[in-house]
């Protein structure tokens, strides 16, 4: 058995269906049953909250691994989940934490690092799943597209290799079944460099109408996040990392994606192509 968290999540809902997909038992531990896809008729749903060790102990029975994400900016209280874990029985764990925890002097990779050494802390054997920036990260841009008909992009025309929930996935499902893959940390990235000028091109190929991409101050982004709802302290570490990729901040395309699920990437177009409908419900994408 499987438990799956985050699983109304872009990344956590993946990895709960493709387990499903390919046959193996998962359970899913949410606050929000209703939230989750199509996919949880075939998955034991337990309703709860990491607050409440009692609906923990009930989700980890005969768990054998478990497959969780940040929970948020405070590491304390992760310490306390990983902790809860451990002593409901859990042992192997996948954790999805960002490829800045490679580059600590960067505030996010400074929070993802501190959640890794939580778990190795804990004695709990783990795989750190380090991924770059999320494919998923343009459904931020959904309300401008549809609103105004522009994106407001604070990258300027910086490249970088966003990499797709079905990819994060996919090596998810991996090191949760597979106890013998080799490695601690994977660190995952897109098959290719983008822009978001690029980005925005493509969706409005796909969506069958103009699009324009605004270039905005970090600054400016950092208020929008936080008027979005983000804590103010994690606005300003996300504006932290874009600055420095606009700044010039080296990245590099990784093949680890291809090395463990032994298949390609996804480009950016299929990934927009597929998802197509989340950005214009009432528009049919065209070719």
């Amino acid at each position: 058995m499987y438990l799956v968290t985050g699983a109304t999540g872009n990344v956590g809902s993946e990895v709960a269906s493709q387990l499903v997909e390919r046959g193996h038992p998962v359970r899913t531990f949410t606050r929000h049953p209703e939230k989750l896809g199509t996919w949880s008729k075939h998955a034991d749903v337990v309703i709860g909250d990491f607050q409440n060790p009692e609906t923990l102990t009930r989700a980890m029975e005969g768990v054998d691994a478990v497959f969780l994400m940040s929970q948020g900016p405070d590491v304390e209280s992760f310490r306390r989940i990983v902790q809860a874990i451990k002593a409901a029985g859990g042992n192997r764990v996948v954790f999805l934490s960002s490829i800045l925890a490679g580059q600590p002097e960067y505030e996010i990779g400074r929070l993802h690092l501190a959640k890794e050494e939580a778990i190795r802390e804990a004695g709990l054997t783990a795989k750190f799943l380090r991924a770059a920036g999320f494919m998923t990260n343009s459904y931020q841009w959904i309300g401008t597209i549809n609103d105004q008909g522009k994106v407001y992009n604070a990258l300027g025309d910086a490249k970088f290799p966003p990499v797709s929930g079905e990819d994060i996935a996919a090596v998810a499902v991996r090191a949760l079944t597979d106890p013998k893959l080799a490695g601690e940390v994977f660190e995952l990235t897109g098959g290719g460099l983008i822009s978001v000028p690029e980005e925005v091109k493509i969706l409005g190929k796909i969506l069958g109408r103009e699009l324009r991409c605004v270039d905005i101050p970090v600054e400016v982004a950092i208020q929008n996040m936080v008027r979005s709802g983000l804590p103010q302290k994690m606005a300003e570490a996300v504006g932290q990392s874009l600055g420095s990729v606009r700044n010039g901040r080296p990245v590099a395309v990784l093949d680890t994606v291809e090395k463990v699920t032994v298949r390609s990437p996804m480009t950016y177009e299929t990934w927009a192509r597929k998802h197509a409908a989340r950005f214009a419900p009432t528009l049919t994408h065209r070719g």
